[in-house]
């Protein structure tokens, strides 16, 4: 689908976009997680723990997205292959997140060595509990298709901007991580986790959907193109064929 320049195709880019990767990152749901690992802190180094999170978590996503174009030529990856990976990987987590007690954004071992570590902003905070592979498959997914469709500079400004955007609402979330917490309580944040894991096996599903059927387009195309060559005589027929009419 190409994305138009117009302000309104750019800002219905920017709220499902910032929708998408709202959900996977899940800076609310992950209230709690640092709430643990900062327990017993003092105040003042929580909220520098939160702020140096929310910047790495800008930078840790503007890499993968501003390289993602290069990371997927490397490799040799398609946009229907970062689809149909992406949607895999998030639809295992819309499960994870729709049954809490099974849900391991980050690992017992993780857990513990972020509790042993004085700085958590980085891992397991940032990696894997924010920008996590989840994320990372989301802002390479908005990149190739941005390259696919020759996106011009106002896709991908739009795209900064939702970064930054979470960013901001994840040091927000973690600095006012025990008035959340008061508010919401343990149980009001699993609601909102569930919901938002249903909302992530939908986008899962779309992504997958998505991939398959480009696949499926492409090799359709490739077909017709190579049939089309041959039927106009540009591909010299196969030895064997040429026989065959002589003989007849």
């Amino acid at each position: 689908m190409r994305y138009p320049a117009g302000l309104m195709d750019l800002t219905s880019l920017f709220v499902m976009s910032l929708i998408s990767l709202l959900v996977i990152t899940d800076p609310f749901g992950m209230v709690a997680v640092f709430l643990s690992l900062t327990e017993g802190d003092d105040p003042k180094w929580k909220h520098k723990q939160a702020l140096r999170c929310g910047i790495k978590v800008f930078f840790m996503l503007m890499i993968f997205f501003a390289g993602g174009v290069w990371i997927l030529k490397i490799f040799g990856f398609s946009v229907e292959a970062v689809d149909i990976g992406g949607g895999l990987v998030i639809g295992v987590m819309g499960w994870q997140f729709m049954h809490p007690k099974d849900k391991r954004k980050v690992t017992p071992a993780e857990h513990a060595e972020g509790k042993a570590k004085k700085d958590v902003s980085f891992i397991p905070l940032t990696m894997p509990i924010i920008a996590g592979p989840g994320a990372i498959s989301v802002v390479l997914s908005f990149a190739s298709k941005i390259e696919k469709e020759k996106g011009g500079w106002e896709e991908w400004l739009t795209i900064g901007l939702v970064i930054l955007c979470i960013s901001i609402l994840t040091w927000l979330c973690f600095r006012f991580s025990e008035y959340l917490l008061r508010l919401m309580g343990h149980g009001g944040l699993n609601s909102l986790t569930r919901i938002m894991g249903f909302i992530l096996i939908c986008i899962a599903t779309q992504m997958i959907i998505s991939g398959i059927g480009g696949a499926i387009d492409k090799h359709a195309a490739k077909e017709h193109a190579k049939s089309a060559t041959v039927s106009m005589g540009l591909i010299a027929p196969d030895p064997a064929m040429r026989a065959h009419v002589r003989e007849l």
